[in-house]
């Protein structure tokens, strides 16, 4: 009887199950594949294309337009169908990928990665909406462990494939490589996907998205351009911060007003989901200031390559996975409010250690390291996923669900904007300590530090103060990492022993 009403509803997809399942865990594996890679490649990229200052927006661009984007996207499959704005979305970000490939100086590769971000942030709503058409209740429960797979082996290889192909391939690669696999996804989705259109369609909210776009662009405008092309102080910054404000509190009216909107502002009157939201806005800046930054390091100022660089976050996406298997089998018996404070508390002291590292550091300390930092995350992330959907009803479920991830992608926008600020301006700072000065030579021959094909360039009589003065400047960015950490600790002492409606 249930299976009847199911198929009778508008939407419900008919369909072969296996190969769309395939295919939608290909397009999982391509998103997650190509937020771990670039970590790893970053510095090659940096020594090969130039352009240190503008390293955090090739980071920042992407994610700012996937997370915007996301919500949007969900809406639009909800009026023209999952399988076209499935395919539209992979479409674009495949263009990005050929169109990144092809860059030749570091302003293209920005432009580009917009491009990818823009289609990026189909993939994962879309995908996560196909599951819940074409399996019940049951078995999308028994599904989360087979994506949750796809995710950790992405995790896994994309640090370390990042590295193999740009030591034995070009760095070119790592963005040619998901082409293959994206048309692959879109043709078993376009040929096996059969679905039924809803007869209803819900408006979609144009203004809020507007509103939230501009808003957190001009934010993260003023946080990569203040303290480096513009001073804090400068008229510029203070207009992006002003417009930052008041696109974010037109967002805020408008959602309060809008038929559907995107972050439905009633949610976060629930203790419950808006201490899970702030702890995954700092899971999100946790986890990109790690990716993004422990590379640098292990390449600009351990000497490592970039096969080096991706071991040392290859325990991270071993830990995550982990954590979350076993933060999933333990959550009833421990308790949400537990096994959330002991991820924070995890991620905290992972923070604390990464404070630590000096070029002499091991790469074994630094896995470690990265392996606490990810079981941390595995365990607080799943645990406050959890909480919230037992915290909402049935028909707010979704909402509020997508609402927590879209925080945590939020979360890591902004972390790499921030950390990419601290790393900017300390750069100049330090390198007139240790370095004499940031001028163009200078600067030069920190591109070459990232590079071991030009590494050896560098007189051996600065080596030494460049190292020091980069490994000064990258514990800044890990300064905002523990803060993020110490945050999302105290946010979780918050929570409730046992969530409303459990």
């Amino acid at each position: 009887m249930n299976e009847a009403r199911r198929a009778e509803q508008p939407g419900i997809v008919q369909t072969n199950r296996t190969l769309v399942v395939i295919a939608v865990m290909l397009g999982t594996f391509l998103a997650a594949l190509d937020v771990t890679i670039i970590g790893t490649a970053m510095p090659t990229i940096v020594g090969r294309l130039g352009g240190m200052s503008l390293f955090p927006w090739v980071f920042s661009t992407y994610l700012l337009t996937y997370t915007v984007t996301t919500p949007i996207y969900g809406k639009l499959a909800d009026l023209f169908g999952r399988r076209m704005v499935y395919a539209w979305g992979t479409g674009v970000f495949l263009l990005g990928s050929a169109l990144c490939g092809l860059s030749e100086n570091m302003s293209q590769l920005i432009i580009f990665r917009t491009v990818q971000g823009l289609g990026a942030g189909a993939v994962l709503p879309v995908t996560i909406t196909i599951i819940g058409d074409i399996f019940t209740l049951e078995e999308r429960a028994r599904m989360q462990g087979l994506f949750s797979s796809v995710w950790g082996v992405s995790a896994i290889a994309g640090p370390a494939l990042g590295g193999v192909i740009v030591d034995y391939l070009d760095w070119r690669w790592i963005f040619y490589l998901n082409l293959p696999i994206g048309i692959v996804s879109i043709l078993l989705l376009l040929l096996y996907l059969e679905e039924r259109k809803p007869s209803g369609r819900p408006q979609l909210d144009y203004l809020g998205s507007t509103t939230l776009l501009l808003g957190v662009s001009a934010l993260l405008l003023a946080l990569l351009q203040g303290g480096t092309a513009h001073p804090w102080n400068s008229p510029f910054i203070w207009t992006m911060f002003l417009l930052a404000a008041g696109f974010l509190l037109a967002f805020i009216k408008i959602e309060s007003r809008a038929p559907e909107p995107i972050l439905p502002p009633t949610l976060f009157q629930n203790r419950v989901i808006s201490v899970s939201v702030a702890g995954n806005f700092t899971a999100g800046m946790v986890l990109i200031g790690v990716f993004s930054y422990v590379p640098l390091f292990v390449q600009g100022v351990s000497g490592g390559t970039a096969v080096n660089a991706g071991a040392a976050l290859a325990p991270m996406s071993i830990g995550w996975p982990l954590g979350s298997i076993v933060g999933g089998r333990f959550l009833l018996r421990v308790g949400y409010k537990k096994m959330s404070v002991l991820g924070m508390a995890l991620q905290v002291v992972a923070a604390v250690l990464l404070l630590t590292l000096d070029p002499a550091t091991t790469r074994a300390f630094i896995a470690a390291t990265t392996f606490a930092m990810g079981l941390g995350l595995g365990f607080c992330t799943t645990a406050l996923i959890v909480m919230v959907q037992a915290a909402v009803e049935w028909n707010r479920r979704g909402v509020a669900t997508a609402m927590v991830q879209f925080m945590r992608t939020l979360g890591a926008t902004l972390g790499i904007a921030v950390t990419g600020t601290a790393l900017n301006s300390l750069l100049a700072s330090q390198f007139n300590q240790h370095a004499g000065g940031l001028d163009t030579e200078v600067i030069s021959t920190v591109n070459r530090l990232m590079d071991p094909l030009q590494r050896h360039l560098i007189p051996p009589e600065q080596i030494i103060p460049l190292k020091t003065a980069l490994a000064a400047a990258i514990h800044g960015s890990f300064w905002l990492v523990l803060a993020a950490a110490v945050i999302g600790l105290v946010c979780v002492f918050l929570l409730p022993a046992r969530p409303p409606g459990e």
